[in-house]
């Protein structure tokens, strides 16, 4: 199946992001900061509370949250985008992802809008044969914030149809809003529940297969 030319018969449109909500690359976000700090010169060490505390998710975000000086952080961002363009991929799809693409691909728009790459993202579905189920997708080297991506996919495809965007921080929530998309948070991604309730996203999914119910239970209320 093929989504390079969505069927008028889809029902929904609906967008991940990558990093924390299909795969968790958390391990990898900390090893290339931390490498990448040193080659610049900083001894700060990553941890899992500098991503979840960021207002807004995206390298140059953490790298000010590193101490990093405004003048090192476009190298800063270009180094670590380039430690995972240049680094195997290890990092796994989240057990239940995988059914729920599937499922969804078969009525649904799927779409990614990430801060990684897009040449990474993609290689990454590959892998598990799962590029085809989706239309789009935008990484951090297509021009745009996260809104104003969304914002591309909901013209490009339908704008009387739902839109979702499901993500795992807060930035997600709020570009969906800014948007006009549903907001899904995942409390499985690199931001907690607790942090995510607090941007007030329409649904919090729990577990990935929450999603499918979210989603159809949803849109059949939208349904004109």
């Amino acid at each position: 199946m093929t989504q390079n030319s969505p069927s008028p018969e889809m029902q929904r449109t609906v967008i991940f992001d990558f990093d924390g909500v299909l795969t968790d690359t958390l391990n990898e976000m900390l090893r290339f900061s931390d490498q990448v700090c040193a080659e610049l010169g900083y001894q700060r060490k990553t941890t899992p509370e500098d991503i979840m505390g960021l207002p807004r998710m995206g390298f140059d975000h953490l790298a000010r949250q590193l101490g990093i000086a405004e003048h090192h952080i476009p190298q800063y961002v270009h180094k670590v985008l380039q430690c995972f363009d240049d680094a195997p991929i290890t990092y796994r799809l989240y057990d239940g992802v995988e059914e729920v693409i599937c499922d969804l691909a078969a009525d649904s728009v799927l779409a990614i809008v990430s801060g990684n790459l897009q040449r990474v993202i993609r290689r990454f579905l590959v892998q598990y044969q799962l590029d085809q189920c989706f239309w789009r997708i935008f990484g951090i080297d297509q021009p745009g914030n996260k809104c104003e991506k969304i914002q591309t996919i909901r013209q490009s495809i339908s704008l009387s149809i739902p839109t979702f965007m499901i993500g795992d921080a807060v930035s997600d929530i709020l570009a969906a809003k800014e948007a006009g998309a549903v907001s899904i948070a995942v409390s499985w991604g690199h931001q907690d529940s607790q942090k995510l309730l607090q941007a007030q996203p329409d649904f919090l999914a729990e577990r990935p297969q929450d999603l499918i119910k979210i989603i159809r239970l949803d849109s059949s209320f939208r349904s004109p």
